[in-house]
């Protein structure tokens, strides 16, 4: 059985339904007798497909990694297509204790003998597995690893160094539970930091032409130790090599997550941070994709903040940027015109989390030519209420955003000023928004400067009682297809929540509407006619609060599909229907008579995105494969 091909797939039920022979990747079968494009049966011979239509095909498998495992033994074509889907992201949160051993013990077969020998002086034996192993591979599977998890790795190398600790067979079924291992974390630290650089060091090494696209970095320190406080490795900070042939010379993708705690040496990693973003200013020159969390207890970081701002100006063409503000105050006016500038025609998306100084944000992301999505997590404590903004400076300038989301900002002080501004630029290029911060100006704005809203999430916290009147004044006047509303009133006993409160609000949802997303309280014979009092042909519902998850509410929207409105065909709760166990299967089975989809909710009005950075294709340089040894040694 092949170890490096059992470690990657999805489940240990899924693999045992495999016959043993397809473990083996190693060897794919190429013989003539074999190869159906070679056989002497007219009836049997299908055409070979080309690498592009393989790699379209196998694109649909790319999750399935038990599926990918069958596709290895079709051909060679077929098996380098295969691995590239299968080793593009080998640590991940899916990956159990089981494979994590098997993918550790696979990679220890390509250690050079000098950092096998630097293992063994240090007590960490290896198998006769891993000796064994390095004698027959054929492809160097590093080669193909395009996004690397630096904590899930770590995590990965503490499973297998408890396994070696507790167990000498090579049955790696005997692996002990999770709790034991992590009970032993003391004392493997210092083993797992010694491995974890020896072989991530030969990870890059190995990489060779290919080399990594996406890097994620991140730790919590009160869920696992041993990520905590070593993740910014010295593999990083003192990696070798010029621009041009650096490990990280071709990164598109760095997301570096991090918390700093007060009980360890925070002035040493928060050194360690900044070394860190020094030294990547010298190779990585090309990210499309940044994005830097830091939580620090102790508040602001203006030494990370300045080094992460000259990282950021080395960059030829980023195009997502979501960052906290690290620096003071002060400094806002300098380090937004200076990253902003640094990006003014390739920057398209920005998320800016705790900021303190909007004006000297709106006045940056005015330098950007072709900005898509801003987005605005949480608020610096500040009293935004005593600043006002001087409406001549940004007299003439515009933003071009298309969308604009804000989040968690439901408490935050008086903001109104700057979110109106935001949207008097924006003008008629704003399509999407999302609000959770709303007054009475803020909506006479919108309806003034902002005609073109298609996509619209409102949530309302206070004020409860205008909701009717401000909805009324904002919907109608709309071109919307898809509106979201959240009130707050589930621990609300006010009597304003009459019939009639519901229906104002149901009438003013236009017509154009064709996706409904309900997330407030309201009584199932108010919401029967709530849906009655609704122009808008739906399309789909989606049902947010968790007591609608029953066969009441499902019946009041199946009477609806059909009475009122028979081109819904599509209906979302907040869980999954089938799962949970509060709608009969005979109830769910009725329903879909006349309502086609019944499922789980999705996220709605998320940023566009929100979708991770596609790899480049690497089915060009798969046909090319970097092999250990000739591809003549494929056995058969």
């Amino acid at each position: 059985m092949d170890i490096a091909n059992l470690l990657l797939t999805e489940s240990d039920e899924q693999t045992a339904t495999l016959p043993s022979s397809s473990w083996n990747f190693e060897t794919p079968n190429n013989s003539p007798s074999n190869d159906p494009t070679t056989t002497n049966s007219p009836a049997l011979k299908i055409p070979r497909l080309s690498p592009d239509i393989i790699y379209q095909i196998l694109q649909n498998f790319k999750f399935s990694r038990s599926s990918l495992n069958k596709f290895l033994r079709i051909d060679q074509t077929w098996c380098h297509i295969s691995l590239s889907f299968l080793w593009q992201c080998p640590f991940n949160m899916s990956l159990k204790v089981k494979s994590s051993i098997l993918l550790i013990r696979t990679l220890l077969s390509f250690l050079s003998e000098q950092e096998k020998s630097e293992l063994t002086r240090n007590n960490i034996e290896l198998s006769d597995y891993e000796s064994d192993f390095s004698k027959s591979k054929i492809y160097n599977y590093p080669d193909y690893i395009r996004t690397f998890d630096l904590k899930h790795f770590r995590l990965s190398m503490l499973h297998w160094i408890c396994y070696l600790q507790n167990h000498r067979s090579d049955d790696v079924s005997l692996i002990m539970e999770l709790n034991k291992i992590y009970n032993d974390i003391p004392t493997n630290y210092s083993s797992v930091n010694l491995a974890s650089e020896i072989i991530y060091g030969m990870l890059f090494r190995r990489s060779n032409d290919h080399k990594l696209q996406h890097l994620i970095i991140e730790n919590d320190p009160y869920q696992d130790i041993i990520t905590s406080n070593h993740l910014i490795h010295k593999s990083i900070i003192n990696i070798n090599g010029g621009v041009e042939d650096n490990a990280l010379s071709r990164l598109e993708k760095f997301e570096f997550h991090y918390k700093i705690e007060r009980r360890l040496d925070e002035d040493l990693l928060i050194n360690r941070i900044v070394r860190m973003f020094e030294k990547m200013k010298e190779y990585v020159k090309s990210l499309k994709w940044l994005e830097v969390n830091i939580k620090y207890e102790g508040g602001r970081i203006p030494k990370i903040g300045k080094a992460l701002m000259e990282f950021i100006e080395g960059q030829r063409k980023m195009e997502v940027l979501g960052i906290h503000e690290f620096w003071m105050r002060e400094e806002s006016e300098m380090i937004y015109e200076r990253i902003c500038k640094s990006q003014q025609n390739s920057l398209k998306h920005v998320r800016f989390c705790e900021s303190c100084n909007f004006k000297e944000l709106i006045k940056g992301l005015n330098e950007c030519n072709n900005l898509v999505t801003l987005e605005i997590l949480r608020l610096f404590k500040y009293d935004y209420s005593s600043v006002s903004v001087p409406d001549k400076e940004f007299e003439g300038k515009t933003l071009s955003i298309r969308n604009f989301y804000t989040w968690d900002i439901n408490d935050a002080p008086d903001i109104s000023n700057y979110f109106i501004q935001i949207f008097k630029m924006s003008n008629k290029n704003l399509k999407t928004l999302t609000l959770t911060y709303i007054t009475s100006d803020i909506i006479i704005t919108l309806v003034n400067f902002c005609p073109n809203v298609t996509h619209l999430s409102l949530s309302f916290f206070q004020h409860l009682d205008s909701i009717p009147d401000l909805l009324s004044l904002l919907l109608p006047v709309l071109p919307l297809e898809q509106f979201f509303l959240k009130i707050d009133n589930m621990n609300s006993d006010s009597d304003i929540f009459t019939q009639d409160y519901w229906n104002r609000i149901s009438i003013s949802i236009p017509d154009s509407v064709i996706h409904l997303g309900i997330d407030f309280k309201i009584e199932s014979n108010m919401f029967n006619k709530f849906l009655k009092e609704c122009k808008a042909q739906l399309r789909t519902i989606s049902l947010f609060q968790g007591y609608m998850l029953n066969r009441h509410y499902l019946q009041l929207i199946v009477q609806y599909t059909k009475n009122c409105n028979q081109l819904l065909n599509e209906l979302r709760f907040s869980w999954n229907p089938d799962e949970i166990g509060f709608i009969s299967n005979s109830n769910l089975g009725d329903a879909k008579e006349f309502i086609k989809i019944i499922d789980k909710v999705e996220s709605f009005n998320k940023p566009f995105y929100d979708i991770k950075l596609s790899v480049p294709n690497v089915k060009d340089q798969v046909l090319t494969p970097s092999l250990s040894y000739k591809v003549g040694s494929i056995k058969t």
